[in-house]
């Protein structure tokens, strides 16, 4: 996937892509369906689920604290791999090689690529992305690079430059920020306030401000 646009870019000299930037790349775009983005999400839910498990394992094996509790968290992790496993069985490929200067670039297509009638490009395409986004998140698994790449409540995924960043721009950070409850809530104690200082005496609302265009406290 995006073969032709990442060989374009190593021949102009720019650096190949990272598989974060290629994940980012392929979600964001418009080859993949929405149907095909629910599943990549559960096979990412999925992959961060069994860290979080191994992590509380690996814990508890070395503070030896309940085994009931430890083995109950086994279980988990048991059923979430077979989960992630069936999930990413559907995905079989072929291994291809493309001879890109200055050294060959590995890439691998759907194994049902083939047997798929030629007129079909659509259907082609759209399992390849499937296929190429998934690979990727398997490769960023491997290198505990996933979490990394976060979806903004915009909807775009994008690289997360620190752990704590969770939004894609100051705008999607402000926005939700002032969706947030308790900015609401700081919200209506101030306008509150102001009510109160109004209704005193104490501040005036401007003739501007009664026409709704601008209030001066």
């Amino acid at each position: 996937m995006l073969l032709g646009e990442f060989s374009k870019q190593i021949g102009d000299g720019e650096p190949a892509p990272a598989p974060q930037g290629m994940f980012i790349e392929l979600m964001n775009g418009d080859s993949l369906a929405s149907e095909s983005k629910t599943r990549i999400e559960r096979v990412i839910q999925l992959f961060r689920g069994l860290k979080e498990y191994q992590a509380l394992i690996s814990v508890r094996v070395r503070e030896q604290a309940d085994s009931a509790v430890t083995e109950a968290y086994m279980l988990t992790l048991l059923d979430m791999s077979g989960q992630l496993n069936r999930l990413l069985s559907q995905y079989a490929v072929i291994p291809q090689i493309q001879p890109l200067w200055p050294e060959p670039h590995h890439y691998f297509l759907p194994a049902d690529t083939f047997s798929l009638p030629t007129d079909s490009m659509k259907r082609i395409e759209a399992k390849q992305a499937e296929v190429g986004a998934v690979l990727t998140i398997v490769q960023l698994a491997q290198r505990n690079k996933l979490q990394d790449v976060k979806k903004c409540l915009c909807g775009n995924y994008f690289l997360a430059g620190r752990i704590d960043q969770n939004y894609c721009s100051v705008k999607c950070r402000v926005k939700a920020h002032q969706s947030s409850e308790e900015f609401k809530a700081k919200r209506r104690e101030a306008d509150r306030k102001r009510y109160r200082l109004h209704v005193d005496g104490k501040i005036k609302e401007s003739k501007r401000g009664k026409h709704g265009t601008q209030k001066t406290w």
